[in-house]
């Protein structure tokens, strides 16, 4: 997020400008204090700029609906579901889950960079953050032979990546 666009969000936050949209009515879940409040929540430009009373230029009545942060998947393997990202997305996002660290380490044993690339392509602009960790040995071991073998300068370009995360887990157990 930019200077001008955080500088943007906290006048909304402040009540300078009103927000896109106002949730009203909410039972808002409260992770921190395990309490459900009601409460309003200010949504500008995509992001919350605030919780409480806000003007908008849009605003919903839930009705006292609950109303709950994503869920957020630590690890996973998506194409050990047999989905591509997109449809990873339609499967996990009614049930909550907001945003996933992947680790594309099957598809680069086979596909190598091609592999990690097509799950970062198809990944974009989807209802769901998909984050993306570098397999660490492509191989897993010397044992496999799936078709594909990546040195970690095969890896680094992906570490510019802006949706890579880092590096995955060690599957290498030999060694």
């Amino acid at each position: 997020m930019d200077i001008q666009a955080k500088q943007r969000l906290l006048e909304v936050a402040r009540g300078d400008k009103p927000a896109d949209l106002v949730l009203r009515n909410a039972r808002l879940i409260n992770t921190f204090s395990y309490e459900i409040e009601e409460a309003g929540v200010a949504v500008f430009e995509g992001r919350i700029a605030g919780i409480g009373d806000y003007a908008a230029r849009e605003t919903i009545d839930l009705g006292g609906r609950l109303l709950a942060p994503a869920l957020l998947d630590g690890h996973i393997h998506i194409e050990s579901t047999l989905l591509t990202p997109p449809e990873f997305a339609r499967a996990v996002v009614p049930f909550g889950t907001g945003g996933v660290f992947c680790d594309p380490h099957e598809i680069a044993n086979v596909l190598g960079a091609r592999g990690i690339q097509f799950m970062l392509d198809s990944s974009e602009n989807l209802p769901l953050n998909i984050w993306v960790m570098i397999p660490s040995c492509v191989p897993a071991t010397h044992m496999e032979t799936a078709g594909a073998v990546m040195e970690a300068a095969d890896m680094a370009p992906f570490l510019t990546q802006p949706r890579v995360r880092g590096i995955a887990e060690v599957m290498n157990f030999p060694e």
